[in-house]
């Protein structure tokens, strides 16, 4: 029915917009919905999100993919807007060394930044990633290549690890979301998370 055919094209509309509203910055590459009934009964089976470019709560982030699947929606036609029951998103995420120097010299995140430096015991102007490790240079533009550091998770959080003494220091802690993977490669960091997601 033509109500069918424009569900589809609303979504993508509605999804583009609440990006928008909540990016300070993003490049929507594609949002794939899949809907394997014809019946309009708001249950969508999938809906992909592919973007890059983002910046998110001050976060600087390369590139991410989105994956919601048994999604229920409510519809209001009468006012344009409509409303994604609780469910759950698996996200693929890519950050770059210039999304984490960015993203760590924001005011935002100061207070992270000043206990990563407490914690390394040195100030630094920026962080460099090699050979799948973390390293950081000094205020005065030396690296100490004899220190590196590693990224270690375990379900709600992130570490940052010495990999000399293998000191920690959690750096992301949040009981809403589940870190399902994290891989250090040589110039990024490539993160999958699963998170409970309400649009409205």
């Amino acid at each position: 029915t033509q109500l069918n055919n424009m569900i589809p094209k609303f979504i993508r509309l509605g999804v583009e917009t609440i990006l928008k509203i909540i990016c300070e910055k993003i490049i929507i590459r594609d949002i794939i919905i899949i809907k394997n009934n014809n019946k309009s009964n708001g249950l969508i089976d999938e809906l992909y999100i592919k973007a890059e470019n983002i910046i998110l709560n001050k976060i600087n982030i390369s590139q991410i993919n989105i994956k919601i699947r048994d999604i229920v929606l409510r519809f209001a036609l009468n006012n344009r807007k409509f409303f994604i029951d609780n469910c759950y998103a698996v996200t693929y995420m890519r950050l770059t060394k210039d999304n984490i120097n960015k993203t760590l010299f924001n005011k935002k995140w100061k207070n992270l930044k000043n206990s990563i430096e407490s914690f390394i015991s040195m100030n630094f102007q920026s962080v460099e990633i090699f050979n799948k490790s973390l390293y950081f240079i000094s205020s005065d533009g030396v690296s100490n290549k004899n220190i590196d550091y590693i990224l270690q998770y375990d379900k709600n959080n992130i570490s940052l690890v010495n990999n000399t003494n293998q000191e920690k220091l959690s750096i992301f802690n949040d009981k809403n979301i589940i870190v399902k993977n994290l891989l250090c490669c040589e110039s990024h960091i490539e993160l999958e998370m699963v998170s409970k997601i309400i649009f409205n």
